[in-house]
């Protein structure tokens, strides 16, 4: 059926409803969370078994959510000898007698080996996964470590994405010229030296590399990966930044990359990725 909007209603000739203003929107923007607004309604644990949604933005069943401060949601009790899985999501339901998308738990059967909740998708109801909680037999409290980031993972959740992804030119502009006055500084000793194997040396590299999903492991107040970047040293000027297919992972879990040492990188992230993630590196120096 063909339809268009909007026009102005003479004597009610013309009237619209919240399906058809929110229609206007597809195709410009796509499901999930706003990366840029609050603290991008990032699960977190709380206290005990009490966990929180942080604030933030999103756009879920063609309805826009948001979230101005901590949401408190303590989880039903873990059982005895078996596991289970939350999963923390936003519900927008159109039918007649709900009209809302509130947050919403959504557990599995207890078992050894438990299966994470499927989210629902019909023409009335819409639930994206903004994490999964692993609550383990016997457990009286959540920590970072039982809570799964899927914000960045499309099909459960996503990140709300326009037409046109932006890229801060400024903040990348800002890196390469520092990285390159320190080359050039290089350089210029390497000259004084008339040492050509060393100017060789001096000359920038690049690479890719790949941060797996299953290799991230906790380490005290981060999740943490070493790989191998053939050259590096603890000493060389570095810049690391995510391909465009990478970015929203890399974003969403907050990888930084936290050390370097001869042939190896190593990243940090505050919530495990759940994808693998692409990084360009080029470093140089000596």
């Amino acid at each position: 059926m063909w339809t268009s909007g909007f026009f102005n209603s003479v004597n009610g000739d013309r009237v619209y409803n919240a399906q058809q203003m929110s229609a206007i929107f597809e195709g410009l923007i796509t499901e999930g969370v706003y990366e840029s607004v609050g603290n991008k309604l990032a699960v977190q644990p709380n206290s005990g078994m009490t966990v929180q949604i942080n604030t933030g933005r999103g756009w879920v069943g063609k309805h826009w959510v948001n979230n101005d401060s901590a949401y408190l949601e303590t989880l039903e009790a873990a059982d005895v000898t078996l596991n289970r899985y939350c999963a923390v999501c936003i519900r927008a339901d159109d039918t007649n007698a709900v009209r809302d998308a509130v947050p919403y738990f959504k557990y599995s059967d207890f078992a050894t080996t438990p299966v994470k909740p499927t989210m629902e998708r019909t023409d009335t109801v819409t639930e994206r996964c903004l994490a999964y909680i692993y609550i383990k037999a016997g457990a009286t409290e959540i920590t970072a470590a039982d809570i799964e980031d899927t914000r960045g993972n499309t099909e459960l959740c996503g990140w709300v994405t326009g037409l046109i992804e932006q890229l801060n030119t400024t903040t990348m502009f800002e890196q390469w010229t520092a990285i390159f006055n320190d080359w050039f500084s290089s350089l210029q000793d390497l000259i004084n030296e008339n040492t050509e194997t060393m100017l060789v040396a001096a000359l920038p590299v690049g690479a890719t590399v790949t941060l797996v999903a299953d290799a991230w492991t906790w380490q005290t107040d981060a999740y943490k990966q070493t790989v191998e970047v053939i050259g590096m040293n603890d000493t060389k000027s570095v810049i690391v930044s995510p391909t465009s297919t990478s970015a929203s992972t890399y974003s969403a879990s907050e990888v930084r990359c936290s050390g370097q040492s001869a042939n190896t990188l190593e990243f940090s992230a505050v919530s495990k990725p759940t994808a693998a993630i692409n990084v360009d590196v080029l470093h140089m120096g000596v």
